[in-house]
């Protein structure tokens, strides 16, 4: 036979003219090389003429693209006369392309031929040559030639002649720009120069995740493809060190070191440290080509941080450099750059003149499934230049959210749908013409086949009995040979081999046979669709008419035996007590099936239902869409009616149809058709699935007039069908969707191609597989290519569609469904819609002035009715009076019940929240004011930060003392510098509290009409690593952590689950419903939840509907307890107690040295200054007022302001605590007091604390500081910033920690007591009753963990008794639990101790705490049993109050008492 041409073998590829002929010239050589897994194939074939390396490497990377593999590989075999000196270029072109050796190291060679050897002369030291005889590369090329040409060659490598020995310090400069003083992995040899270290101590890890490389070349346009990314490479700007010719070695084949290399990628991440090592600034990212990654690291001077600043993530760069293990760190093959170039990605592209509409697309919001941002999907359909783009996630409208925002930026159109669960409730157990009685003849009939596909299998067993009344009239049974082997697995589970069939009737005879025994009865069969399609299909095949009506016993069991949760054949028979019966094979299934339906028809009639008639119409009543099989189904949005109806079909999926997934019953989609546009969706659409299941044609035209359109998708989405053997072949997948197009074309229903894309690229694909096996599939290998594709790409996968037919559904149709989407559908209207209440704006004017007048007098200072007009006019004119009442009210109800309400947020910067009561931060400039005579005095000059600092002073007037107040924050920092942003009124209410707050919200506004905020919980950084490692770790692969770090970029933010915040709070206005604005839903999709959220996220309602964020929080239940314990008001606490302060320098407040408690100064416990990561910033800082505490608040909750910056500054002495940037308003009243303009100051300081992507300071803005003589150092600081924390939000903390802070000083009993009753977690009050010692103990045991080991109950245990422990050391006993003294939860003071309570004992709930309490307060326990009957405790319980000692003078029984 002769051999077959590329041409033949490749069938597939339509090459043109040019590579036509190459192809059809050479010839297969042996055997192909066909790895299915890997997707790699790897051909040698005979060419009589050479071919150059370029057009090779070129077919080799169209070949992969038409049959969507990883990896083609062409070997040539020339005959031996064609081999010349002038070809060895293009032999070493194949050695650059299998990285057997790096162009850029061997850019300058010359070889010598001299009979069959050949000496490689190269441009380098010995080290050079050293290096490239440990790889044997030598040896590796030569094989290339042996390869090609059968010729057997040694090959040497020499030092050229014309090589200059150049000194060490010069080999230095060129490999490391002088970035490093030592070369992390280069060694001195003796003769003074470098070579590469070839060490032992190194991690050996891959840097792809990947078995097989793609294919690189480079192109006949000079551009440079690496897998399925391409580069362009020419014109590279340089950013850092000098230019250089890129000719890289593909990351996936850097596994060793080398001195010179070439790597091609794009930034993944970057870390420029702030805090400097050896005098230099560590620098660490990685770059990844898509088909490997390697980290890069070197450290740089102050002068080069500026350069380096320039590499951002996403950037597309070459990088020269060595390769080498880093020995010092992790052991791992990392980068260290010599020069780092800017190239371009060049990014695929919709070169169509004509271009489609995908219509069926999943964002990353499609729970752990996809992959693809929805800011990122719209933008890219516009980059392509389409007109628009359907958003369809499944089962959620979650995307529409980012999806908006980018259409609105944009300009695009997008259509907002989903992939609903859709589940047909309008149930039916009988199909064909029903009208029989169960007294009437039926054949009850079971089949066994090859397979599960009817378009692909055959049927091997036939076994029938005719029955009337539960009787047996006749039985058929036979074999069938299917004339195709029988699968193993199917061997396994029917028992038919086959043996067993070959001597059987064939389908026909078999089938006409059954066809005879049946006649025109009804027939009856579990799971029936499935042994029908068999028989509808073998009976079309030979042209035998089939039309009988069929009855399916699962749909009657699911209606008749509701209390089964499971109908297979088996577990019906085994609830029938039926016995047993060989399962599986066709006759014995089939009679018990008979049995069943008889036993089933009995139950019926004892309710009244005597013919299959009147059970469909009893079924269709009775109908339970939890227990149905759900189909997949698009839904798009036509308008705003049906924006409306989506919103309320998902909210009801969530909330009454909630089983695994949120269903959408077929009865509730007719209620809300009207503005929708239904699709059939994917092979999970029931149109898909009757088809595949060879439903008759009539039932097919049915299905198809529901929908307003049909889908088909490329073939690579239904691959796994061949896999599974559902269909045979591609071929059969083709014809379905070619079926799906007749049946578009006899309805008239529009067809559509779509790509059901769940990523955004080809490479994409391995982070939906590392989610999947995060879910635990089985197949979450399978590669499946859900990538969006060009039109012109999915022209080509329809072409066998025909020229026509094919645009027609790519690109005519697609169109014709965007066309009937009306423009302009936003998911949630533009505006803001806040409830109304009655005169708010009146009430909001007269509670401040109320409270301004009784402060600073009336007529109220110039300073403060100016701003108090300022604000309220902004506030009234935009809308947002109600918002303030709403608050107020709220504030007010909490402290009826008696708790204090702490403000949150930049809410502070408002005077006018200060006057409504709703935040105790006072912005106005620092001032005295005096509480008997309003005598006010304000400083306006900045000499005090905060009203606090302000000496005592006693006033002019009457003599009382005055009080200090105001901190200086502009009013601009809340509202905008034009008072028009939206208010975020962010209130903590005590966590005691709470739940009756969130409950008087709904009498305000009506429960209808409040909602809890919803949440998204994406995929967060750990978690994904996690996943990645998972999945390398399940596949034995060991992966460098560049490659971990990029497999774990894309899967970040992935959908997981929802949730609700943990205080916000929606209200829709009286006049709207929510479905105006979202669909609802319950937290976690948890069905057995009575709570009901936003299905959309707080923040993308915040500027529509009225939010509120009742935070729960614990300051103001200690405010409580500090008050109950006391007898004082915490209001009444002086702010500027000299002692107070003392407490964030020393311990001396205490009473007590450091050694004493564990802890250099004394703030433990108190809010924002007590954790292990401020107290360091704290002992640094050293503050002496309330100010200072507010500039460390700021430097500590924000990014890029402490190490590296401020910490420095203070450092070097130039400036100290009260001077450096520590809130984002002090740069606009800094900026003012320099000289700058109000407008301008305000514009530096947003971009200065929105600038997280560390963009340099805008010219205009350094020159306008400049000109008004900003000191230098300020400026720089301000360009080291990342993110700011405000102002006001910093006062509330420090205030609630001055509070605290006093009493821990001046009532430390009562602020212990306080603490631990508000925030008992993890405090453990055995080990407390014990002592200093035993505390101390406890300490060191979870502090010496590893900290992989240490748990979340641990480092909530630490937390509390390290408080626990200053307490101690302060002299301060806890007294132990006791059965008449503790209470339930609160810790009390008694005799100067503290007494524990009930739940401080391990192992002690609250419930069971409270029954103690209780039960004593009914009268003393008499005995240990007597507390048993009383209280109801466990044993467990009774066991921890035994060992705790509680117990110990208790008697056991009352009898024994009574003596």
């Amino acid at each position: 036979m002769a051999a077959k041409t590329l041409l033949e073998v490749f069938s597939r590829y339509l090459p043109d003219g040019e590579t036509r002929s190459l192809m059809e010239r050479t010839f297969l050589s042996g055997n192909m090389k066909v790895d299915r897994n890997l997707r790699m194939i790897e051909i040698n074939f005979t060419s009589d003429t050479l071919i150059p390396k370029v057009k090779l490497y070129k077919l080799e990377n169209d070949i992969c693209k038409s049959y969507a593999l990883r990896s083609v590989r062409l070997f040539p075999i020339y005959p031996k006369n064609l081999f010349t000196e002038t070809y060895f270029s293009e032999i070493m072109e194949e050695a650059y392309r299998t990285n057997i050796i790096s162009k850029s190291f061997l850019q300058d060679y010359h070889a010598v031929f001299n009979g069959f050897h050949i000496d490689i002369e190269m441009m380098f030291n010995d080290g050079g040559v050293e290096f490239v005889e440990y790889n044997q590369t030598g040896r590796k090329i030569a094989d290339i030639i042996y390869r090609e040409f059968g010729i057997k060659y040694e090959i040497d490598f020499k030092k050229s002649n014309h090589y200059i020995p150049r000194s060490k310090e010069d080999i230095a400069a060129e490999l490391l720009k002088w970035r490093q003083k030592k070369a992390p992995a280069a060694t001195s040899s003796s003769e003074g120069q470098t070579s590469v270290n070839f060490g032992t101590n190194h991690t050996e890890k891959r840097s792809s995740v990947y078995d097989t490389p793609a294919n690189m070349f480079t192109d006949e346009s000079g551009y440079l493809h690496i897998g399925y990314s391409i580069y362009e490479t020419d014109n590279a700007v340089p950013l850092i060190g000098e230019n250089f010719d890129i000719s890289p070695v593909p990351i996936f084949s850097m596994t060793k070191p080398q001195e010179r290399i070439i790597a091609v990628g794009e930034i993944v991440d970057i870390e420029i440290r702030d805090r400097k090592i050896k005098g230099r600034y560590p620098v660490e990212f990685s770059i990844t080509d898509y088909e490997g990654s390697v980290m890069v690291r070197t450290s740089i001077t102050e002068g080069e941080v500026k350069n380096y600043q320039t590499l951002s993530v996403g950037l597309p760069v070459a990088i020269l450099g060595t390769l080498h293990y880093d020995t010092d760190f992790d052991g791992e093959l990392v980068l260290t750059p010599i020069s780092i170039l800017q190239i371009k990605k060049v990014e695929r592209m919709d070169k169509a003149s004509e271009k489609r509409v995908e219509l069926h697309l999943h964002t990353n919001m499609s729970q752990m499934d996809a992959i693809i941002p929805p800011d990122v999907a719209v933008a890219t359909a516009h980059r392509w230049g389409h007109r628009a783009v359907a958003i369809t996630d499944h089962g959620n409208v979650q995307g529409f959210q980012e999806a908006m925002k980018a259409a609105k930026k944009l300009g695009m159109k997008v259509i907002y749908g989903l992939e609903a669960y859709y589940v047909n409730d309008e149930a039916k157990a009988i199909y064909g013409d029903s009208g029989v009685t169960f007294d009437d003849e039926f054949v009850v009939f079971d089949i066994e086949t090859t397979g599960l596909s009817p378009l692909s299998c055959k049927i091997t067993e036939i076994g029938a009995v005719l029955v009337k009344k539960d009787e047996v009239l006749a039985v058929f049974n036979t074999f069938v040979n299917p004339e195709i082997p029988i699968p193993q697995e199917i061997t396994q589970l029917t028992g038919i081999s086959d043996d067993m069939v070959k001597d059987a009737p064939k389908t026909k005879e078999a089938i006409q046979s059954f066809l005879d025994f049946i006649g025109d009865r009804m027939l009856v069969a579990h799971n029936a669709s499935f042994d029908i399609s068999f028989i509808r299909k073998a009976a079309a095949d030979f042209d035998l008419p089939f039309s009988n009506a069929y009855l399916d016993t699962v749909s009657m069991s699911r209606y008749v035996n509701p209390d089964l949760k499971k109908h297979k054949l088996d577990t019906v028979a085994e609830y029938f007590g039926l016995g047993d019966f060989n399962h599986h094979r066709a006759s014995d299934d089939a009679e018990m099936c008979a049995k069943i339906f008889y036993r089933m028809v009995d139950k019926l009639e004892n309710d009244g239902i005597f013919t299959p008639a009147q059970m469909s119409e009893a079924m269709s009543d009775h109908t339970d869409p939890l227990k149905l099989s759900s189909y997949h189904m698009i839904l798009l949005v036509k308008n705003k009616i049906g924006l409306k109806n989506l919103y309320k079909l998902v909210s009801d999926s969530y909330l009454k149809y909630y089983r695994k997934r949120p269903r959408i019953p077929k009865t509730i989609l007719e209620t809300h058709r009207e503005g929708l546009i239904i699709g059939s969706a994917c092979e999970a659409g029931e149109l898909y699935r009757a088809v595949l299941e060879g439903k008759p044609w009539d039932e097919l035209i049915s299905l198809a007039n529901f929908y307003d359109y049909l889908e088909i998708q490329p073939i690579s989405n239904n691959r796994f069908m061949v896999a599974n053997r559902t269909v045979a072949n591609e071929n059969e997948l083709k014809k379905i969707n070619q079926t799906i197009v007749k049946l578009g074309e006899e309805t008239g229903k529009p067809v559509v191609a779509t790509c059901d894309a769940h990523f955004l690229e080809r490479t994409d694909e391995i982070y939906r597989k590392i989610l999947l096996a995060g879910m635990k599939y089985d197949d979450a290998d399978r590669d499946i290519e859900l990538y969006l594709r060009t039109t012109d790409e999915m022209l080509e996968e329809f072409s066998y569609l025909g020229k026509e037919k094919a645009y027609e559904v790519v690109v005519t149709n697609t169109n014709l469904i965007a066309d009937m989407v009306e423009e302009g559908i936003r998911p949630f209207p533009d505006g803001t819609f806040t409830p109304k209440m009655e005169g708010a704006e009146e009430d909001l004017r007269r509670i401040c002035y109320e409270r301004a007048h009784s402060l600073y007098g009336n007529p109220l200072p110039d300073i403060v009715e100016a701003r108090l007009e300022k604000e309220l006019n902004s506030i009234i004119k935009n809308g947002f009076a109600v918002l303030y009442m709403i608050a107020q009210k709220l504030v007010w109800y909490s402290e009826k019940q008696g708790y204090l309400v702490g403000s949150r947020g930049s809410v502070g910067s408002s005077f006018v929240a200060s006057m409504a009561g709703i935040s105790e931060v006072n912005p106005l400039p620092p001032h005295y004011y005096c509480p008997s005579c309003q005598y006010y005095d304000f400083i306006t000059d900045g000499s005090y930060g905060s009203g606090f600092d302000l000496p005592d002073k006693k006033c002019p007037r009457c003599g009382t003392l005055l009080k200090g107040d105001g901190h200086d924050i502009p009013f601009e920092t809340f509202l905008g510098f034009y008072g028009d942003k939206s208010p975020d009124i962010d209130l903590n209410f005590s966590g005691e509290v709470q739940g009756k707050v969130h409950k008087y919200t709904e009498e305000l506004f009506g429960a209808e009409n409040v909602f809890r905020a919803g949440t998204i919980g994406g995929i967060a950084d750990k978690t994904a690593y996690g996943y990645a490692a998972k999945y390398a770790e399940d596949r034995n692969l060991t992966l460098s952590k560049a490659e971990l770090n990029r497999l774990t970029k894309k899967c970040i933010g992935v959908k997981r689950t929802t949730g609700q915040h943990p205080g916000g709070i929606v209200v829709v206005p009286k006049e709207y419903d929510i479905y105006d604005f979202c669909p609802v839903q319950h937290p976690a999709d948890d069905p057995n939840s009575d709570i009901i959220t936003t299905h959309f996220t707080f923040e993308y309602l915040h500027d529509t509907l009225l939010k509120l964020d009742e935070l729960g929080h614990d300051v103001p239940t200690k405010y409580k307890y500090l008050e109950r314990f006391s007898g004082m008001n915490v209001l009444d606490v002086p702010m500027n107690d000299e002692a107070v302060y003392e407490l964030f320098r020393s311990t001396d407040s205490l009473g007590a040295t450091p050694e004493d408690i564990g802890c250099k100064i004394g703030t433990l416990g108190l809010p924002e200054f007590g954790t292990a990561f401020v107290q360091p910033v704290v002992i640094e800082a050293r503050p002496k007022n309330f100010n200072d505490l507010l500039q460390i608040s700021g430097l500590t909750h924000g990014t890029g302001l402490w190490l590296g910056n401020a910490q420095d500054l203070i450092k070097n002495g130039v400036c100290d605590i009260s001077k450096v940037v520590g809130t984002r308003d002090s740069i606009m009243l800094a900026l003012i007091r320099y000289g700058l303009d109000n407008s301008t100051a305000f514009n530096i300081m947003e971009f200065v604390r929105k600038n997280k992507a560390g963009k340099p300071l805008p010219e205009n803005m350094i020159t306008a500081m400049q000109e008004k003589n900003v000191d230098p150092w300020y400026i720089e600081s301000l360009t080291k910033i990342r993110y700011m924390f405000p102002k006001a939000h910093a006062a509330a903390y420090v205030m609630s920690a001055i509070r605290l802070g006093w009493f821990k000083v001046h009532e430390p009993i009562v602020f212990y007591c306080a603490y631990f009753s508000a925030a008992p977690d993890g405090f453990d009050g055995l080990t407390a009753a014990k002592g200093k010692s035993a505390v101390r103990k406890l300490l060191d045991e979870i502090k010496n963990k590893d900290k992989k080991e240490r748990t979340q109950k641990d480092d909530a245990t630490y937390a509390a008794m390290e408080i626990a422990y200053e307490c101690l050391g302060r002299g301060y006993k806890f007294l132990p639990v006791d059965l008449q003294r503790s209470d339930a939860k609160l810790f009390l003071p008694e005799s100067g101790a503290i007494r524990l309570p009930f739940g401080s004992l391990s192992g002690i709930g609250e419930a069971a705490a409270q029954k103690l309490q209780d039960a004593r307060e009914e009268g003393e326990f008499l005995s240990v049993e007597d507390m048993k009957q009383r209280t109801g405790i466990s044993k467990s319980v009774v066991e921890i109050l035994y060992n705790s000692g509680v117990l110990n003078d208790l008697s056991e029984t009352n009898q024994i008492r009574l003596f």
